[in-house]
């Protein structure tokens, strides 16, 4: 894949996520719809001018769209080169369903344990991570086994999203984690059960094991009166 199709994958990747059509997008570029699929297929280059205005309107660093290790940010905070990317899984129990996000994130240079994230929430496709519900912004910052997201919807600016995370002790690529918000159906404060990996996950049965509540947490809830996971798995 060279340098333009990379390019024009993101721009894909971005716009979908922020639910944009091409045609949406090319008014916003004042350009023609035919010459932002063409950006997209990576048939043509983009001008420095264009990508400029790309990253102001995707609301996403340079680096992003470019997704090259040769480029660098320039901001006030400066970020690794590398986008390391990671798998969420959440059960949604009312549509029975598994849920997949991926999950972009850029190291601080200079600060190991802090973040810059994007989360591409209920993916239809991992490998197409702009096709989802919703596109998710903001930080993730570690110590030691623990970690915590603090985000927020790119849609809903009044929506914010917190992730809890504990590396799991018998599976160390992966966390497992509270996801705390406010539900896509009652528009109440909720939490969830998410496992945070390294590597994609297909054991279904796996899964739900992991993401579920059940007896003992239930139990447990009730002796000490707040939800918490069991880092056993």
């Amino acid at each position: 894949m060279n340098v333009d199709e990379r390019v024009g994958q993101n721009i894909r990747k971005y716009r979908m996520a922020y639910n944009m059509t091409l045609k949406e997008l090319a008014v916003l570029l004042h350009k023609s719809v035919s010459t932002v699929s063409k950006y997209e297929k990576g048939d043509i280059s983009l001008d420095m001018s264009t990508f400029v205005e790309l990253s102001r309107i995707l609301k996403v660093s340079p680096l992003a769209i470019i997704g090259d290790e040769t480029a660098k940010e320039e901001e006030e905070c400066r970020y690794a080169e590398k986008i390391e990317k990671l798998y969420m899984y959440s059960y949604d129990a009312i549509g029975k369903v598994i849920i997949k996000s991926v999950i972009e994130q850029q190291v601080v240079e200079g600060n190991g344990n802090r973040y810059k994230v994007h989360l591409f929430n209920d993916v239809s496709e991992i490998r197409e991570p702009g096709d989802c519900s919703g596109l998710y912004t903001g930080e993730y910052e570690k110590e030691g086994f623990i970690g915590t997201y603090m985000l927020h919807n790119q849609a809903l600016k009044s929506e914010h999203i917190m992730i809890s995370c504990v590396n799991n002790l018998v599976n160390p690529g992966q966390q497992l984690a509270l996801v705390s918000g406010l539900s896509n159906y009652t528009m109440l404060p909720i939490s969830f059960k998410a496992v945070i990996s390294e590597k994609e996950i297909v054991n279904k049965e796996k899964l739900m094991n992991l993401l579920t509540f059940n007896k003992d947490d239930i139990k447990q809830m009730k002796q000490i009166n707040y939800l918490t996971i069991q880092n056993m798995k």
